[in-house]
This record gives C-alpha cells, sequence and structure tokens, in this order.
C-alpha cells in the first residue's frame, strides 16, 4: 500500500468527476458518495468473455466500442460506475480509463458500501468512427494485510447498465455500421423480431437466418431474440422480415418506396421507437438473397487499437504449428512491484480438436525476477482455470531469463476459446511485517517481456463425439468440415412453436453462428422423430419431447421429468432487461452473470402458460412491461441455500490396531503391487461392461446407464453420440418454455458459453453455474482428408484417451515379440542328436 501519488487537477489526467445530476463538488470523486442518477445515457460497454470485475493487485477490462460519425464529432464522455471490495485501501488504489491509448482520467477507488459513478471526459480526437478500444485499469493494494493470500480480496466489480462511453444516439446507423448497435444494461442486444400473426415455418427459417446476419455483422457475443411488437428506447434492434406483402402495413415501411426485388434498409430510431431493419422483397428468393446481403455487409473499420482488440476478443485462431508472441496476443511488457501478477490471454483452437496427452504447448517464459523473493516465490500457469505447471523462482539473487521453456499439455485445452493465466507468486520476507512506508515497498519485483511466446504443435484434426466443446466452437454438426455441399439441411426441430421457444431458439441460432462465422441455414420442422434431414438441434419445453429423444443423448426420461416435477407450469419473474438480468449490490459482489437472474428452481415461482407465437402489433411485450415494473420497484434474487457439506470429522474414526495394520503393510510394500493388479482388473472389467453396452445398443437391446442429472438445474444441453457428424442430435430443454427462454439467455452469456463441453451441461439460471458430465465412450469423427501425419496423431490421441486399449495393444505386442524370439532362437545354435 504504498502513499498516494499527488495528480494535477483538471485536463484529461484529472481524476473522474460525477455527473451533474447532482450540485458539482470540488471533488466528488475522493469523497465516496455514490452517484445513482445520471442526466444523459450511455451507450454501454458489450459483454465480453472476460465480465466485468477487477480483480487482484493489477488488473484491467477491455472492450470494442463501435460508434458511427457523427456520434464521433460529437462530445463525448466516458463514464464508469463501480462497486469495490472493502479491502480495498483508497489511498494507495486507483481506477483509470483510456480510450485508444490515451489516458483520460483516473480515480481513488472507494466505494465499499455503495455503487460510486465517475465520468471523464474525452479529448477531442480521440474517438474515432469505427471500432475503439476502450480499456479501464485499476491498480489496488489491501488495507491491512501484505500477503498474497491477500490480494485474492481485491476486486472493483463494473456495473454495466450504467457504464460506458456518454454518446449522441445513432441516428446515422447503416448496414456498414450495424455494430454501433447499443447493449442493454446487461451488455446484451436486444434483437426483436416483429411479429403480429403466426408464421409459416419457411418464413420463419428466414426470421432466424436474418438474426444469425444480424449477429455476424454487429460482432455479437451475446444476442437476446425475442418475437412481438416493436422495440422502444435506445438499445437494440427491431428486425421486419419478409416478403413486402407481409410486411403490408408495418410501420415505417413507406419510408422505403417501392419494393421491386432484394431490399435490406435501416430505419432511424424515431421518438421512443428503436432502430429498424428491414429485410424484404417482392418473394421469399428475393427475402433469402436479401439475408445474404445483409451476411455481407459491415464495417472492420476503426482505430489500430479497436480493431485489433474487435480480432483478440474472439480469440487469436491456431491451427497447429504455430509460434505466437504475447504482444501479438495483446499483452504488453511492465514491471511489477506487487505480491501476485496475472497477465491472461485467449487463443481459440479449432472446433475439430482432440485434446489428449499426444503433445504439449510450449510457453517460452521472458522476464526476470529481484532478489530477496521468499522460497515459495514461483510461477503458476493455469489453462481454462485448471493447473498447468507450476515452476519455482529458485534464486535468492534473482535472475533474468530470456526463455525459460514450460510444457503445457494439450489434454487441458478445449475446441474453441481457451484462456491461458500466467501468475507469478512473489512473496518477500517484507510482506511479514507489513510495513508499506519502507523505502523498498515500491521496489519491482517481476519483469514480464511481451516476446515471451508459445509454440502450438501440430494437432489432431477430428471432431469428439459427443463432445459440446465442438458445438459451442464451431457449430459442430450443423456445419462439419467434412459435410459435402449436396448434404442435407441441418434441423431446427420446434415440437411447439410458441413465442418464448421460438426466442430460445433464435437466440441458440444466433450464438452458434456467431461460432462457425456464417449463417447456418435451419430447416425448421416440428417433429424430432420425423427421418431423413441433417444434425437436429432440438429445442422444447420437457414436455414436449418424447422418452426416445430424451434417451437418445442419454437421458432418464424418468428421471428428467422427476426432477421438473411441479413445475411444468411455472415461470419466473422477468427482471428490468426483459431476459431476468436484475442489477443489485448482491449481485455485483457476487460477480454474477447479469442475465443469469432466475429464482433458483427451488423457490416457489408464481404460475403462468406458454404464450403462443402470434401476438398484435398493438399489444405491449412483457419486456416493456417488466422493465416499467422493475423501475416502480427494486427486487434483490437470491439463490436457494444449498445444503452444507458434510464434515469428515463427523465419520467414525479408525482404531488404532486399524491404523497400525494399514501403516505397517504400507512401510513393507504389501499393498503396491495387489493395488495396480486390482486398478488394472477393474478398467478390464470396465472396458468389457462397455463393450457389452455397445453390443446391446447396436442389437438394439437396452441403452446404458444415462448421464446423472443436477437438481438445480433451469436448463439441460445434451448431445446425443453418433458415427457421422450429419446424424447428430443437440437437445436444449427446461421445465417450460417461458424458463426456456430465460435460461438459454443466460446461457449464451460469453462467461458461461465458453465452458461448455461434455456430452451434458446443466445450467442453474439463477447464477449461471454451469456443471458438465464427460461421456463414458468418446468416438472420434474425421473431418479432414486423410493423410499419414494427421492419421498418426489421431492415434496417439486415440490411444491416450483409451489406457485401457494402450494397455492391452503392448501387451500383445510384447507376447508377439516373445513369440518370435522363442521360434527364433529354436532355430539356432548345435542340436545334440
Amino acid at each position: 500500500m504504498r502513499p498516494a501519488t499527488p495528480r494535477p487537477q483538471g485536463g484529461p489526467g484529472a481524476q473522474g468527476q460525477a455527473p451533474q445530476a447532482q450540485p458539482p463538488e470540488p471533488n466528488p470523486a475522493r469523497r465516496g458518495v455514490a452517484v445513482v442518477a445520471a442526466v444523459e445515457a450511455a451507450r454501454r460497454f458489450p459483454a465480453g468473455t472476460g465480465g466485468y470485475r477487477l480483480a487482484g493487485e493489477e488488473a484491467s477490462l477491455q472492450f470494442p466500442v463501435h460508434v458511427t460519425e457523427a456520434q464521433a464529432r460529437g462530445p463525448a464522455k466516458l463514464r464508469v460506475s463501480y462497486l469495490s471490495a472493502i479491502s480495498v485501501a483508497p489511498e494507495s488504489s486507483e481506477l483509470s480509463g483510456s480510450v485508444n491509448g490515451t489516458r483520460v482520467g483516473w480515480t481513488r477507488i472507494q466505494a465499499p458500501g455503495a455503487v460510486k459513478v465517475v465520468e471523464f471526459p474525452l479529448p477531442e480526437g480521440v474517438l474515432k468512427p469505427g471500432y475503439n478500444a476502450v480499456t479501464l485499469a485499476a491498480s489496488q493494494r489491501h488495507r491491512v494485510d501484505c500477503s498474497t493470500e491477500a490480494t485474492y480480496e481485491l476486486w472493483t466489480q463494473i456495473d454495466p447498465s450504467r457504464s460506458g462511453l456518454v454518446v449522441a444516439q445513432a441516428s446515422d446507423l447503416d448496414l456498414k455500421t450495424l455494430a454501433a448497435l447499443e447493449p442493454d444494461e446487461s451488455g446484451a442486444l436486444p434483437i426483436g423480431v416483429l411479429l403480429a400473426e403466426r408464421p409459416s415455418p419457411e418464413r420463419l427459417e428466414r426470421m432466424i437466418g436474418a438474426v444469425q446476419a444480424v449477429a455476424l455483422v454487429g460482432r455479437l457475443a451475446r444476442p437476446a431474440v425475442s418475437f412481438g411488437p416493436a422495440l422502444s428506447g435506445r438499445a437494440g434492434l427491431t428486425l421486419a422480415v419478409g416478403t413486402a406483402a407481409e410486411l403490408r402495413g408495418t410501420d415505417g415501411l413507406e419510408e422505403l418506396g417501392p419494393i421491386a426485388g432484394p431490399r435490406v434498409a435501416v430505419l432511424a430510431p424515431r421518438g421512443s421507437r428503436a432502430p429498424v431493419l428491414v429485410v424484404t422483397g417482392v418473394s421469399a428468393a428475393d427475402v433469402r438473397q436479401a439475408i445474404a446481403t445483409l451476411a455481407a455487409s459491415g464495417d472492420e473499420s476503426g482505430t489500430p487499437p479497436g480493431t485489433r482488440l474487435a480480432e483478440l476478443t474472439r480469440g487469436i485462431p491456431v491451427e497447429g504449428g504455430e509460434s505466437l508472441t504475447l504482444e501479438q496476443l495483446g499483452v504488453a511488457s511492465r514491471e511489477f512491484n506487487g505480491r501476485l501478477l496475472r497477465v491472461g490471454f485467449a487463443v481459440r483452437f479449432p472446433a475439430d480438436f482432440v485434446p489428449a496427452d499426444y503433445g504439449k504447448v510450449i510457453l517460452h517464459l521472458a522476464g526476470g525476477y529481484a532478489a530477496g523473493l521468499e522460497p515459495s516465490a514461483r510461477i503458476v500457469v493455469d489453462i481454462n482455470g485448471r493447473n498447468a505447471a507450476s515452476v519455482p523462482l529458485p534464486y535468492s539473487r534473482g535472475e533474468v531469463f530470456t526463455d525459460s521453456a514450460i510444457p503445457l499439455p494439450l489434454s487441458l485445452w478445449r475446441p474453441g476459446l481457451n484462456r491461458v493465466e500466467i501468475s507469478a507468486q512473489l512473496p518477500t520476507a517484507a510482506d511479514r511485517t507489513c510495513d508499506t512506508l519502507a523505502p523498498g515497498a515500491r521496489r519491482a519485483r517481476f519483469l514480464f517481456l511481451d516476446r515471451t511466446r508459445i509454440d502450438i504443435p501440430a494437432l489432431a484434426r477430428a471432431v469428439r463425439s459427443p463432445d459440446l466443446a465442438a458445438v459451442k466452437a464451431g457449430a459442430v454438426p450443423f456445419l462439419a468440415p467434412n459435410l459435402p455441399a449436396a448434404a442435407p439441411r441441418p434441423r431446427l426441430v420446434l415440437p411447439t412453436p410458441d413465442r418464448d421457444s421460438a426466442s430460445a431458439a433464435a437466440t441458440l441460432a444466433a450464438r452458434l453462428a456467431i461460432a462457425a462465422n456464417r449463417v447456418i441455414d435451419f430447416e425448421i420442422g416440428s417433429d424430432e422423430r420425423e427421418a431423413g434431414g441433417g444434425a437436429h438441434l432440438i429445442v422444447a419445453p420437457v414436455r414436449a419431447l418424447t422418452p426416445a429423444t430424451l434417451e437418445a443423448v442419454g437421458l432418464d426420461p424418468a428421471q428428467v421429468r422427476g426432477i421438473w416435477e411441479g413445475r411444468a407450469e411455472t415461470v419466473a419473474t422477468p427482471g428490468p432487461f426483459g431476459a431476468e438480468g436484475v442489477v443489485t449490490l448482491d449481485r455485483l459482489r457476487r460477480n454474477l452473470p447479469m442475465r443469469c437472474a432466475l429464482p433458483a428452481l427451488t423457490t416457489p415461482l408464481r404460475t403462468a402458460s406458454a404464450q403462443p407465437i402470434q401476438v398484435s402489433a398493438q399489444q405491449v411485450s412483457a419486456q416493456q412491461v417488466s422493465a416499467q415494473q422493475a423501475s416502480a420497484q427494486q427486487a434483490s434474487v437470491q439463490a436457494a441455500p444449498q445444503a452444507p457439506a458434510p464434515d469428515p470429522t463427523d465419520a467414525p474414526a479408525d482404531s488404532e490396531a486399524d491404523l497400525v495394520a494399514r501403516w505397517d503393510e504400507s512401510a513393507r510394500g504389501l499393498t503396491i503391487i495387489p493395488a495396480v493388479l486390482a486398478n488394472a482388473w477393474t478398467g478390464l472389467v470396465q472396458r468389457a461392461a462397455e463393450t457389452r453396452d455397445l453390443a446391446l445398443r447396436l442389437a438394439g437391446g437396452p441403452a446404458p446407464e444415462a448421464v446423472p442429472l443436477n437438481p438445480r438445474a433451469s436448463l439441460i444441453i445434451a448431445q446425443g453420440a453418433g458415427g457421422r457428424l450429419r446424424d447428430g442430435t443437440v437437445l436444449v430443454t427446461a421445465p417450460n418454455a417461458s424458463i426456456l427462454r430465460a435460461s438459454v439467455s443466460c446461457l449464451v452469456d460469453p462467461v458461461v458459453w465458453t465452458t461448455l463441453s461434455g456430452q451434458a451441461a446443466f445450467l442453474d439460471a439463477s447464477d449461471g453455474s454451469l456443471t458438465t458430465v464427460q461421456p463414458k465412450r468418446v468416438g472420434l469423427i474425421e473431418t479432414q482428408a486423410r493423410g499419414l501425419a494427421n492419421l498418426r496423431l489421431v492415434s496417439a490421441a486415440w490411444l491416450s484417451l483409451n489406457p485401457g486399449a494402450y494397455v492391452v495393444m503392448t501387451l500383445v505386442m510384447a507376447l508377439c515379440l516373445g513369440l518370435a524370439t522363442t521360434s527364433l532362437v529354436r532355430q539356432l545354435g548345435r542340436r545334440n542328436r
């Protein structure tokens, strides 16, 4: 906790000033007064995989924000609304904001009891049309504790509902600037599909295709789709899709004039009406052509930091064999004087990457550490939240290294986005006394250089089946790499095409299109038992599904209906975002995804029935009504308390004789060999049971044991195993249609979506927690042209995933070698007659 450094007052580097909703004060940011109102609306930050929390001693959040030319020309401010931990020392902690590399302001961090809002004026010329890089950086020190463990208590939470760029509303939107559409209070972009009557399946296909195109052009990480009347307010976009005859009578359509062919146009916001995107034509073929035109539009322009950040947000793609420096991955060199340095970056692996122990990614670390560190000082590398390596910093005199190689196993990486975090734990003897005024308190302890690089080995390319990681990474199997052009279209099955189920399906389709980076041509159907077609994406409440459908993805129909018994007619009260998001101090402190705010399913909910996908233009959507109700009253949503874990001390203690006997056997080594043999026998028995189950399935016998269920789940997403990608099935279900829509809105949050993996995942939409179940058997389906190099890698991956088969093959080869050697030896030497 270093002493405060005087800062100049005034100018772009000055301390942030509170919005003028209250009388101006000389230095409001130093007083810790929570500003609860603001006159001007802010263009909020988009949701990303990094969330909205600044954790640790040094942390930063980056947001690519697209603005139009008119917005860039006008006056602008950076507004930051935040809440901090009580352990953060305000005299030595600060929060700063930068736009395109220019620091625009800073403030002391002092908001432990209420949300505080500060604003930084942007100098003229800093904001440019297109993508801009907005950075929030925090330097935090503990009030009373200097240990490494205490650094985990430091955090500053950004409130997404009141943070962003204060700019004028985009009145000059066009097809090239759709990325400038404004998110809502949760960071999601609402897309309201205009609908006044029940659509045909063909028209619903075109609507969902247009939603995907908007998601691609807007580079959305988190769409929120609804069917109904036009949206109101600044946030979001109303989407009108249909032929000129189908859209006849739509408000504002007369502005387009006569329609003689494919047409895509943006109607500027008017009054309280949100922007409207019209996708139309004379015929259905014209509408499809207009959707293709929309998907090909968009503008990648902006400042160099902004366009680079927009690319880094999706993760740098790798195919295998690359060598990337951390400078290329958006990490800068730095000196650090704290106790725990954390540096993170993201890379995106192919959707058909096979994670297994057949190779290693090598991290070549460049930097140095100072003298005087404790023996416990070390560097820890985590991949997707799991520890991959731990390397001590052994020399008390310090060290400078240019190429310290750290191997990272490939089995910890996943298809799609992978988050790597490098942590340097740097305790010193002075931390025990915690004298922040000592001369060496601000001495740098670690040097991190951006020429640190990672070397990616050649990757095995095949799709694991089942594996939801491939689904979220590249929309496999709906856009499988090896499907021919004449392959059947993937099917989007809606057994109950009500408004909530269709909204959930469209939101999922948009998120899959973002993963695939193209529009997926779904064929809409209502019967999941219908034969033919491509891979199936089934989105429906559980009561609309047949037992065979649940069994096809490994679920027990009786168990599923058992845990959701009595909830088929219940629905959660929607929050002010129109999709269950509630911003409260409790949720900010717990760092929960904003759209994951359903009451836990263990608590009573009010009853309601699913509404059909047929509304009139005069009806007010449930989204707008709930927003008005939420503005009149605030309610904090609490998750149901979990039962305490059993105390291990309650178990009966072993007797002294048992302890002595066990230690005596262990000392004499009597249990080592039997344990190895027992484990091998158990593995062989399990393999035999799996082979028997597979044979029974092929013969039409009973299905294998179903995956275990999470009773707190509000949504289940599961994938069935198939021998071909085009036969794959992905099922998304919930107790009823309204909970299905709300839970899907939580599922597509980038923080939740990136953790999707396994055969099945159970989502608790009250807090965004995701429980995954790994399959007992994993098949590999080829996706590349057959070649010796990839075949060798896939074979090595399969053997590492099936150690029992590897042991059997080794024993068979050893037996063959022994027999061959015996046969050869018998033919050699002199024989006695």
